[in-house]
């Protein structure tokens, strides 16, 4: 298993790009977009610290299958939060 210092950064870098798609995306849409790039910006952050929270403190520490499996969901939803973040992203930018 990778170290928790390094998922927590790999955490960080998945959500500064999004944050840095957003800022691009809010640079060149219109105004009635706005609302919608400034609940994102408020997701993003949220979803960040989230997950950054939940790296540090898995459950069942004396317990290794627990702790796989802890991170193992962690991991997926990672992934489905960056997902559907992405297609926000996307269907703003449409």
């Amino acid at each position: 298993m990778a170290s928790r210092k390094a998922l927590k950064k790999d955490i960080n870098y998945l959500y500064a790009d999004l944050l840095t798609e957003c800022f691009k995306l809010s640079a060149i849409c219109s105004e009635d977009k706005q609302e919608k790039i400034e609940v994102l910006f408020s997701k993003i952050i949220y979803s960040c610290n989230d997950f950054i929270i939940r790296a540090g403190k898995p459950d069942g520490k004396n317990n290794r299958q627990l702790v796989k499996a802890y991170y193992r969901k962690l991991g997926q939803d990672l992934l489905n939060d960056v997902l559907e973040i992405s297609k926000d992203l996307e269907d703003i930018a449409q």
